[in-house]
């Protein structure tokens, strides 16, 4: 079972107009309440294709309760700590079903004491899953150092922890040596202050955080594939004709994919291909409640993959 972190979820308030007008009343005609945020995008995703996931984080207010009301129909088994703050939402404005805005609310206050409640609470359910997977942003008060402290509780329990994160604290995280850490050309240049104009400059940096312990380093190129680091060997994942064509920022669909392919058991080169076959599928779909395997099989038969020796 696969037990996903989720401490900075949303709620999508999207609204769709034929045409916008400005210093009047806009009618719209359809409104959708979309549960969202990377770690709760990647667990929707993996209940989606029948795997056994379980997530936490922290949940406040009106649209914490929604979004629990919602984990609970879609069946996702959760165990959130619920704070005095109110969960985030976002307004995204469509017209004709393409998005031409989104406001973004600042995340919760998380308190001293909420957090001391939800690192008891990992401590209980650690136990019960081979597979964590923490993903996305933290809100305001949550220490920088947060994804170190969850890898090592972790790692002192044979558990194999997956990390898709950004800004300090990533880099908190990756020194604590994460199982497997998903980063991308901007993280890698955060993390060593350099700009990376070359792929073998963005390789170089990637096995600098094998060397501090990492198992394996996945690096998100966008429409262009990934860059696959591990102790044995690296991989280069390409699917030809898809770097001219329009794929979303990963949204927790690389971080999905693996998952997916280490639960699964399957070989490293399978969990690679599933691993970019979510990663596109779901960044090119319109709806991800309407990707399924078939979708991202076809994108798996179209991969190639190349060796890189270092």
């Amino acid at each position: 079972m696969i037990l996903t972190v989720a401490l900075d979820p949303v709620l999508e308030n999207r609204y769709y107009v034929e045409n916008l007008y400005p210093k009047t009343i806009n009618k719209a005609d359809k409104v959708l309440y979309k549960i969202s945020g990377k770690g709760i995008i990647c667990t929707r995703i993996l209940k989606s294709l029948n795997m056994d996931v379980f997530s936490t984080g922290f949940l406040g207010g009106l649209k914490g309760k929604y979004i629990f009301e919602e984990l609970k129909r879609q069946n996702i088994y959760n165990d959130f700590v619920f704070i005095k703050d109110e969960t985030r939402g976002n307004l995204l404005l469509y017209q004709k079903e393409e998005l031409i805005s989104t406001i973004a609310e600042d995340g919760p206050r998380i308190t001293r004491e909420e957090i001391g409640t939800f690192y008891e609470l990992f401590n209980k359910l650690i136990d019960r899953f081979d597979l964590i997977c923490a993903l996305g942003d933290l809100p305001i008060g949550v220490p920088e150092e947060i994804y170190f402290d969850l890898i090592d509780i972790a790692k002192k329990r044979d558990k194999r922890f997956v990390l898709d994160a950004k800004g300090t604290e990533l880099i908190f995280g990756l020194e604590a040596a994460p199982f497997m850490a998903i980063v991308d050309r901007e993280d890698l240049e955060q993390i060593s202050r350099l700009k990376l104009d070359f792929e073998n400059e963005i390789i170089k940096v990637g096995i600098s955080l094998l060397e501090m312990g990492i198992e394996a380093v996945i690096i998100d190129l966008d429409g262009s594939g990934t860059i696959v680091l591990n102790h044995k060997q690296g991989y280069r994942l390409s699917v030809p004709g898809m770097e001219n064509m329009k794929v979303k920022k990963d949204q927790g669909y690389l971080a999905a994919g693996y998952v997916f392919g280490i639960d699964k058991g399957y070989k490293f080169e399978t969990t690679m291909k599933i691993g970019q076959g979510f990663r596109l599928a779901y960044a090119m779909g319109d709806d991800r409640d309407l990707i399924d395997m078939g979708h991202i099989k076809k994108i798996m038969n179209e991969i190639d993959i190349s060796s890189i020796y270092y």
